[in-house]
């Protein structure tokens, strides 16, 4: 009877051993593809690309249309310098210019055919005159000839002609000139000076339009730095503003599970703020050097921990999430 059971023991062994045998190797390769499953959990803060909105000039502020908090769009007008003096500026170069153009539109078409009909009437005028102190001219000198006047009297009769004579040559010689038109180095110059006054005005335009500042995106005011009735430098932020549309979590990853982890990767993000929401993300950056964890993790025993900091992209399409938030995320790896 001992024998017997001992035999029934034997080939109870015998038909449980394969069972065991495959339990094993079930539960090895389960435990191996849990490993390959697996998900890395990391913790971080949301963080959003920010712009800085200043002046390209400097000035007294007249106004700040947004505060922090607000969503703004893209092209929105933050501020305002005070602009009286720079808009007196564009007025007095617009006048200059309107001058200059005058100018030099007159020389570049040549004179009128009335101007020269007028100036030819002058020399007309003036050729009569000549001719009758020419005619007196000439009985003066036989007088004095004839010693019939005295020499003063001849002196002034001769400096009359030479006077007229000298008028006739003058009023003739502009005749000739305004006929020809303009001289090439008069119109060049005239040119010359309307660019000029252009090129102040555009500059005078630019300067102005520099008192106004407007957002290059769209996203939400992250703070205030300047108040209305300030001065500000060329460069000084006005307003901090974060782009919505690009958020990212900040985190950091263990040595041990730098292998494990690359970029695209997805990620499930939660947040305290909507527990029950998950946000759709992915690994697009992982740091190349350790670094101690940051100062901000509780324990000391963790903060001289090396990690790797690792950047999450979140897509944020209601723009629900914003910079400063705690956030979980975890990590889906890549099944062989």
């Amino acid at each position: 009877m001992s024998v017997l059971m001992k035999v029934k023991k034997k080939i109870v062994l015998l038909m449980l051993l394969p069972i065991v045998i495959g339990i094993v190797i079930y539960l090895y390769a389960e435990s191996w593809m849990g490993r390959v499953k697996d998900e890395i959990d990391v913790s971080g803060n949301i963080e959003v690309t920010d712009v800085a909105v200043s002046f390209r000039i400097s000035g007294w502020v007249e106004e700040r249309l947004v505060d922090e908090g607000e969503t703004v769009s893209a092209g929105q007008i933050i501020a305002r310098l005070e602009s009286t003096e720079l808009a007196q500026e564009v007025l007095l170069y617009r006048a200059e210019v309107n001058a200059a153009r005058a100018v030099f539109e007159e020389l570049e078409t040549g004179y009128r055919t009335e101007e020269i009909e007028e100036w030819e009437a002058v020399v007309r005028r003036t050729r009569v005159d000549l001719d009758r102190l020419a005619a007196d001219y000439k009985r003066q000198e036989r007088l004095y000839a004839e010693k019939i006047i005295s020499t003063s009297e001849f002196d002034a009769a001769k400096a009359d002609y030479d006077a007229e004579e000298a008028r006739y040559r003058e009023v003739n010689k502009r005749l000739v000139l305004f006929k020809k038109g303009p001289r090439k180095e008069k119109i060049d110059k005239a040119r010359a000076d309307l660019q000029r006054t252009r090129a102040a005005l555009r500059l005078a335009k630019t300067r102005l339009g520099y008192t106004t500042i407007k957002s290059s995106i769209s996203g939400i005011v992250l703070s205030k730095n300047v108040e209305p009735g300030e001065y500000v430098s060329p460069g000084t932020p006005v307003v901090i503003i974060g782009n919505l549309n690009d958020i990212w979590l900040r985190a950091y990853i263990n040595e041990t599970d730098l292998g494990r982890i690359k970029v695209g990767q997805k990620v499930h993000i939660t947040t305290d703020t909507y527990p029950e929401k998950i946000y759709e993300g992915h690994v697009s950056f992982i740091a190349s050097e350790a670094e101690f964890t940051p100062k901000n993790v509780q324990t000391k025993e963790e903060r001289v921990k090396l990690v790797y900091r690792i950047k999450i992209v979140v897509y944020n399409p209601e723009m629900e999430l914003k910079p400063g938030m705690p956030a979980d995320g975890k990590i889906l790896l890549k099944t062989e």
